[in-house]
């Protein structure tokens, strides 16, 4: 369905000289033109792998962007939508530039309420400096719009008047490169003030239970070893947002490992599903690596220090390895 308001502002980093100034904003009219049209592309998207749920933080049941998108809901205007611009540029850090920001409101076929679109895309130094200070145009607009139309971050939010939602959105980041397969926080967390709708915690258990089941029910060796290589490295990512699929990628899991860890996911609906990687959460599921050898020997310690604490070696086609300490605890057990 065609975009029936269109408003957009100039924004900057936070501690950007102009930040302190008033932002320019401009109501935009629909129309059959290019901008108007590539800008309904961005506003009817479809899914992508880089869209990633989200929820609203709420403090009291209050949410200030959401406050704020409300707000606009209820009365579409400039004065309305330069809310949400002001808290982007507040929590926008100098290393994302200086940005071109939409508030879009339109409504799709048979479902009932609104749709609105938050959207920014990168503002070239040199473009905006032809501005002069002057107030914001259509043309200025337009010219900033198609030099970055393929490359931006939005969310999309749903509401119905006389309805309490507008809890959950749907968030995207296709400025992304240099690899990176994560959404910029400052969008998600600190302009949306918002959490991925997956927490931390049942995500990472999650991933943690489907690599513990892979690794305990493939007879690969080769799988084996991967999964449990990888289960020792997680412990130093970062708490970046993730899919269990993306999780396996950064590893560059063969296929028979991909498969096995992907395999243990139910539903596989969840292998997609965006979650924040906690470090210490993962540890705690998976605390230990087990090694077996064909002598009976049975080894065991911290999935990430076990290398730390046995030192392996080839001796021909066997596997020796080498530890000492101080003997703190002696059992007779009944099974392994």
């Amino acid at each position: 369905m065609p975009i029936e308001s269109i408003y957009s502002f100039l924004t900057y980093p936070k501690n950007h000289e102009k930040a302190t100034d008033t932002i320019d904003g401009l109501h935009i009219k629909p129309d059959k033109g290019k901008f108007s049209k590539m800008l309904s592309e961005v506003f009817d998207s479809i899914k992508s792998r880089r869209d990633v749920p989200v929820t609203f933080v709420a403090d009291d049941q209050i949410n200030p962007t959401r406050e704020q998108l409300l707000t606009f809901f209820a009365n579409p205007r400039l004065s309305t939508a330069l809310p949400l611009a002001r808290s982007l540029q507040a929590a926008t850090p100098s290393t994302a530039g200086m940005g071109l920001f939409f508030v879009c409101l339109g409504s799709d076929a048979g479902k009932p309420g609104k749709r609105s679109v938050l959207s920014r895309f990168a503002a070239d130094e040199g473009v905006v400096a032809t501005k002069n200070g002057g107030a914001l145009s259509v043309e200025f607009v337009e010219q900033v719009f198609l030099k970055n139309a393929h490359t931006y971050k939005a969310a999309t939010y749903r509401h119905e008047a006389g309805k309490s939602d507008a809890w959950k959105g749907v968030a995207t980041d296709r400025q992304l490169n240099h690899g990176s397969k994560t959404i910029a926080d400052y969008w998600i967390v600190h302009f949306l003030r918002s959490e991925l709708t997956t927490t931390a915690a049942e995500g990472t258990r999650r991933l943690a239970m489907a690599m513990k089941e892979a690794s305990r029910s493939t007879k690969d060796l080769q799988v084996r070893g991967e999964i449990v290589a990888a289960a020792r490295l997680a412990g130093n990512l970062p708490a970046n947002a993730m899919t269990i699929d993306q999780f396996c990628d950064q590893f560059a899991m063969s296929q028979g490992a991909k498969y096995a860890v992907k395999a243990a996911v139910k539903p596989a609906r969840l292998i997609t599903e965006s979650f924040r990687f906690d470090a210490e959460e993962f540890i705690r599921h998976v605390p230990y690596k087990q090694v077996e050898l064909d002598n009976g020997a049975t080894l065991s310690a911290p999935t990430d220090k076990f290398e730390e604490v046995f030192h392996p070696q080839m001796v021909g086609d066997a596997h020796a390895y080498s530890t000492q300490g101080e003997i703190v605890d002696e059992k007779l057990r009944s099974s392994r």
